[in-house]
């Protein structure tokens, strides 16, 4: 799921590689790597009455991917920040929709700069290609179905104490996913820290796992940590506490 600031270095150049920055756009255009393309997360989500950041439906996902020249040849690799969960949602939507050559920068673009990439200001346009979803719904949660089985899953919460003080969804488990952040260039902790952070935590491997946090973001972090620490059986419910609430669903 991860890869370093060297294998980047030994890759950069192969034509298979699709560079996505997930940062704001502001920022990319400010300076990004040469051949990166912007990707922020307001274009692979869809809003519902109850404002919800739902995964957007797969025609727009499929002339979007086309557009950044994706399709099954290519090796995705997403940049984004350690403390903007962006990357995440958007590696997770990738991955739903079937791509599985989909891998996260292991870095901050101030880590790449530190190791000498240098940012341009300059645009890249990759060549449109077709790419055919293939989507995977084992790794997505509806609300309905979260409902009428609470007792079945290990329901994790992303969002901090205090949000979870506030309100939850029923025999769910506290877990902000900046426990498991790293603080030192990387985006995540490494995987026997994460594997730690879950064992300590009871969540076992044996489970079926569903993450949410408010909109779907943060805990598309907490979907790739699991991943990380060896985790399989993990489900985003992309509608997140906003479609829970706002269906006025229970809560604890």
């Amino acid at each position: 799921m991860l890869v370093s600031i060297s294998w980047l270095k030994d890759h950069l150049s192969d034509q298979d590689i699709i560079l996505l920055d997930t940062r704001p756009k502001t920022m990319f255009l400010y300076g990004h790597i040469s051949q990166s393309q912007s990707l922020t997360i307001d274009q692979v989500i869809q809003f519902d009455q109850y404002g919800s950041n739902l995964v957007a439906d797969e025609k727009k996902i499929a002339e979007l991917f086309d557009s950044l020249g994706i399709d099954d040849s290519k090796t995705v690799i997403i940049i984004g920040d350690s403390m903007d969960p962006s990357a995440a949602r958007i590696a997770w939507t990738l991955l739903y929709f079937g791509h599985e050559k989909t891998f996260l920068l292991d870095a901050t673009i101030m880590d790449l700069q530190k190791n000498g990439f240098e940012l341009t200001k300059k645009p890249f346009t990759a060549q449109h290609t077709k790419f055919i979803p293939k989507i995977k719904s084992e790794i997505r949660m509806d609300a309905n179905q979260l409902k009428d089985n609470l007792s079945k899953f290990t329901i994790l919460d992303a969002r901090t104490p205090q949000e979870f003080m506030g309100g939850h969804i029923p025999n769910s488990k506290l877990i902000p996913f900046t426990d498991g952040i790293a603080y030192d260039g990387k985006l995540f902790q490494t995987k026997d820290f994460l594997e730690n952070l879950f064992s300590q935590n009871n969540v076992s491997k044996e489970n079926e796992i569903v993450c949410y946090c408010m909109h779907g973001h943060r805990a598309s972090s907490l979907f790739l940590q699991l991943m990380i620490a060896g985790y399989q059986n993990i489900k985003l419910y992309d509608g997140s506490f906003v479609e829970w609430y706002g269906r006025r669903f229970p809560l604890e």
